[in-house]
């Protein structure tokens, strides 16, 4: 009986530790989906790859710091479906981005829209949805 109680604290020990990193990753990721933003600023990063592809940018406040926000997006499956491309942003480029914020008020958000510098607009690559002519 020893041996079976054993195994079963092994196997749900081993369960959490292979969780952690799950949570670690989207533990902070709670979004205010009620209160969507619209940011303008510079990019200074795109990085696309999985899980999510993420913009780096610095957005002025309303005293004129820069303040660095990272936005989340979804797989770069989903944004090139959605029109998107590994060069679609590059550093420099002056955008503005609609996303929900997080409801810790932190400089994170998800991404729902961007204007590119020559005023396409492409969104954040909601399954299903197809690029914007």
């Amino acid at each position: 009986m020893k041996s079976k109680m054993k195994i079963g604290f092994g196997l749900a020990v081993s369960l959490l530790v292979a969780c952690v990193p799950i949570f670690a990753h989207h533990g902070g990721s709670e979004y205010d989906v009620q209160h969507p933003k619209t940011i303008k600023g510079t990019v200074t990063e795109f990085n696309w790859s999985n899980p999510h592809c993420q913009v780096f940018l610095d957005v002025k406040d309303d005293s004129g710091k820069a303040v660095s926000w990272t936005v989340e997006t979804l797989a770069p499956a989903v944004l090139k479906r959605a029109g998107w491309s590994p060069k679609t942003l590059l550093p420099g480029d002056q955008i503005a981005l609609t996303l929900v914020p997080s409801k810790k008020g932190t400089p994170v958000g998800m991404l729902r829209k961007v204007v590119l510098p020559d005023g396409r607009e492409l969104t954040g690559g909601e399954l299903g949805e197809q690029p914007q002519q």
